[in-house]
């Protein structure tokens, strides 16, 4: 029945560790040695990387979702995009009506919620892997992007187009609570949160909107 076991036992894991003998006494592998850390270049090297092509990938997005034209005054629609940030947690930490500027932060994952972020870090782990496990190695699978790790900042710019039309920009930033010698700062959000943060935003700034809009007239009786 042992040896059984141990077959069985080996058939799974073959590919990782090879079998032990069974007859002459069970002996188990030797653990692999630790891989060698990737220097400080390297590691320098790998982000620089990653926050290249997550700036291009951000910059596509916001330029194609980034933006909107509402059919209201500047200053409904930043009413509205202050409210609609401020429902999603976000802080105000700057704003200006009169010409239009917010800005707002909160601890990251925010405006996602702890499941959107889960989504995020599965959907965009792909890709990040593919630029540091080069660079890096093995070392690149103890990466780990925690939110705890950030604060989210989001800029809002409003912008009269006349006609009783405005134009609403957004863009956002990462900004890193604990700074990490020899390694770039990260600035960019990974893509999938950037997408699903400017939905929720978006949803959100409609809802106001609507809510500051004349109503229309009921039938006369």
């Amino acid at each position: 029945m042992r040896k059984i076991i141990w077959i069985a036992v080996c058939a799974c894991a073959v590919t990782l560790a090879g079998c032990p003998t069974i007859n002459g006494g069970a002996k188990p592998p030797s653990p692999p040695p630790p891989a060698a850390s990737a220097s400080k270049e390297k590691v320098a090297e790998a982000f620089t990387r990653l926050n290249a092509a997550l700036k291009d990938t951000y910059e596509r997005i916001i330029r194609q979702r980034g933006t909107r034209v509402v059919a209201a005054p500047r200053g409904v629609a930043f009413d509205a995009i202050q409210v609609g940030l401020t429902r999603l947690g976000m802080i105000v930490e700057n704003r200006d009506p009169e010409i239009g500027v917010l800005t707002v932060a909160a601890p990251a994952p925010r405006p996602l919620d702890a499941a959107e972020w889960r989504t995020t870090v599965l959907s965009d782990q792909p890709l990040m892997a593919g630029i540091l496990c080069p660079v890096l190695g093995e070392e690149c699978k103890t990466i780990r992007f925690e939110p705890e790790d950030f604060v989210i900042v989001i800029n809002a710019t409003v912008r009269e187009l006349g006609a009783g039309r405005s134009e609403v920009s957004l863009t956002t930033r990462m900004r890193e609570i604990a700074e990490r010698p020899g390694v770039p700062r990260r600035e960019y959000p990974p893509p999938t949160g950037v997408q699903m943060a400017l939905d929720k935003i978006w949803a959100q700034f409609d809802r106001a909107l609507a809510e500051r809009q004349p109503k229309p007239a009921g039938p006369r009786s």
